[in-house]
């Protein structure tokens, strides 16, 4: 049934398409008999359109009212597919050429920007693997600028929306909503671009200066524990509401500091309040034991789906919270290593 309805949908586009803009996409690909139009819709793969490749060249037209990414294949899987290239279908003429590794989509502003940024990338990332320390914390600054500068130069074209859907995990609300606006009308509106206004919404309602959400989840006894009564406990000042899972090498790289803040604060007031995205009770309760992680812990054990971590928009983990009790606002976001010993020396300090 699922497949007879994208067949009526993918129909439907084809025919709806007769009077908007317009993309094709042609090239040459070799060992190749068929070449599949295709979009992922809900996890799946839909075939919008296919065409025979005649001495080695194809070519499909396809509807480009509005910008969206589409694939491009030598067979309806794309797993061990000889030709498979996600694009951007957006107005012009795209063309599919083979590299020395692969074949890329070029031709139109997004297609073009996502090859020029693999060639500043691309190296960066090869040198990457065995360069010295020195040199990796070099190449990490230079691919750092590079994402922001395609980031800035793309705003006009679904590569930016994509790049900054990369970037939003490591914004307040109030920078991801400013960069969202400062794109075109017509990105602002594309289909990609409403879960990260989504997402901005959400930090909006947990960016620094805001009362924190409330929410409660069982510890590891299947007691529920609320926030509030952490927040509310007389003998606390400041709690670090921690997003982590056992799972997560970043989480777990982060620990040796997090235990360093609360062995020296917790008896000054300041308290961890640590919320899992495991789903496997076994797992959390054995990183909660073999790393000593002497703090409160709760977990609704829905990984993802977890409904603190959707309260507080978190996409990402480590992520944190520190809120103050006595005014109930948070006064840090997203405190990394050493920083989280330094706020709460300095909040402690005032």
């Amino acid at each position: 049934m699922k497949k007879m309805i994208f067949g009526v949908l993918a129909m439907a586009a084809l025919v709806g398409c007769s009077t908007q803009p317009k993309f094709t996409i042609s090239g040459q690909v070799e060992g190749v008999e068929k070449m599949y139009l295709m979009e992922r819709v809900d996890g799946e793969f839909a075939v919008l359109d296919s065409v025979a490749v005649e001495n080695g060249a194809f070519e499909m037209t396809g509807c480009a009212a509005e910008p969206k990414q589409l694939y491009i294949s030598s067979q309806t899987a794309l797993r061990g597919a000889a030709v498979a290239v996600r694009f951007f279908a957006e107005e012009g003429e795209i063309m599919l050429t083979k590299t020395e590794d692969d074949y890329v989509a070029s031709g139109t502003p997004a297609n073009d920007a996502v090859v020029a940024y693999g060639e500043v990338v691309g190296p960066l990332m090869a040198e990457y693997r065995e360069a010295t320390p020195e040199r990796r914390a070099e190449i990490e600054v230079a691919y750092e600028a590079a994402q922001k500068e395609a980031l800035e130069q793309n705003k006009d074209n679904l590569f930016g929306v994509q790049m900054l859907q990369s970037a939003a995990y490591g914004m307040a609300g109030a920078e991801l909503k400013a960069a969202i606006e400062s794109f075109t009308p017509e990105m602002q509106a594309a289909k990609l671009m409403q879960p990260i206004a989504e997402m901005a919404e959400k930090k909006i309602k947990t960016d620094v200066g805001q009362p924190y959400i409330d929410f409660e989840q069982a510890d590891k006894e299947g007691t529920m524990v609320s926030l509030k009564s952490v927040i509310e406990n007389p003998a606390n000042k400041y709690v670090l509401v921690d997003f982590w899972a056992s799972w997560c090498a970043p989480c777990m790289a982060e620990v040796p500091a997090l235990k360093a803040a609360y062995d020296e604060y917790h008896k000054k007031g300041f308290e961890i309040f640590g919320v899992s995205l495991d789903n496997k009770k076994e797992a959390w309760e054995a990183a909660i034991k073999n790393k000593e992680l002497n703090w409160l812990h709760v977990s609704d054990l829905q990984g993802w789906q977890n409904a603190a971590a959707d309260l507080y928009g978190v996409r990402s983990i480590p992520a944190n919270y520190l809120v103050e009790c006595a005014t109930g606002k948070i006064v840090g976001v997203g405190l990394r290593g050493e920083e989280v010993k330094a706020k709460v020396a300095e909040m402690l300090a005032e």
